[in-house]
């Protein structure tokens, strides 16, 4: 069965199937395979994922006064010299971390509760977006005309 998520990153792939979509989400924490039936999807939107700077800046916080301790603690003036460079690496290495992510946009599915996220390429353009989601709701919606007791509608947002 071919994947018609060609614009999702290369771990993530949709599988469309007769009664749902199959997926296969490969991560640091291992592969995760799934199916997610028709007539359970509940919403597809795309969202973007970006880092909450508070918890940056509220690490940086607690550095500054890991080093205002250590200062006072520690007696040699070169420990002290290389405890403080250490710690100011940790915090532009926080820095860093925290601004050089861009934010990702993710085709999420909804289903009962449950909700599949699935990261998209950055540069993906507009229409090539809403191809994507259009041919997953031809997929619900295909399945929706063979169960026509189930009344649903999708907004999108």
């Amino acid at each position: 069965m071919e994947s018609f998520t060609e614009r999702t990153q290369e771990t993530h792939q949709i599988y469309p199937s007769e009664n749902g979509l199959s997926y296969t989400i490969t991560g640091k924490d291992g592969k995760r395979e799934g199916f997610i039936k028709y007539d359970s999807v509940e919403s597809v939107y795309v969202e973007s994922i970006s880092r909450q700077s508070r918890f940056t800046f509220v690490w940086l916080a607690m550095l500054v006064v890991l080093i205002f301790i250590a200062m006072a603690a520690l007696d040699g003036f070169f420990i002290k010299i290389i405890a403080l460079c250490v710690f100011t690496l940790m915090g532009s290495f926080l820095l860093f971390d925290q601004y050089s992510q861009e934010n990702q946009p993710c085709l999420v599915i909804q289903s009962n509760g449950f909700s599949a996220k699935f990261p998209l390429e950055k540069n993906l353009a507009d229409d090539e977006l809403r191809d994507l989601m259009g041919t997953i709701l031809e997929y619900i919606n295909t399945d929706n005309s063979k169960n026509p007791d189930v009344n649903r509608v999708f907004i999108p947002r």
